[in-house]
């Protein structure tokens, strides 16, 4: 059976998502890099042969060296909940003071040809 060739290009690009997503597994390169089926699976080996992710199970693996080991980057992402607390109490606060507002009445005058005066 002969092997896919892949290229370095290929490789280093497989690395790099391999150990910023500190996961890989076919389905994910061929996504990533937009290759074959046996290219995808012909990178996954060599990323295994230069020990750059650990031998697959049930087809992924993970990182050996992973840029981020927490699952994230650093100061980024983990403030993202505290993001969302924070505006979701801000809408919350504004949606209570809008409805302590007093109701505004709107009226409308505007007549186009064809329609009668709208009074709401």
């Amino acid at each position: 059976m002969a092997t896919t060739p892949v290229n370095t290009f290929q490789v280093g690009w497989a690395a790099l998502y391999a150990r910023a997503h500190n996961q890989a597994s076919p389905a994910l390169i061929q996504k990533w890099l937009r290759v074959s089926p046996e290219q995808a699976n012909a990178l996954m080996g060599e990323l295994v042969n230069q020990n750059i992710i650990k031998v697959p199970i049930a087809g992924s693996a993970a990182a050996v060296q992973p840029m981020y080991p927490g699952g994230g980057v650093p100061g980024m992402f983990g403030k993202t909940k505290k993001a969302v607390e924070t505006a979701k109490d801000i809408l919350d606060t504004l949606v209570e003071e809008d409805e302590a507002d007093e109701p505004i009445e709107t009226i409308c005058e505007t007549t186009f040809e064809g329609s009668t005066d709208v009074t709401s």
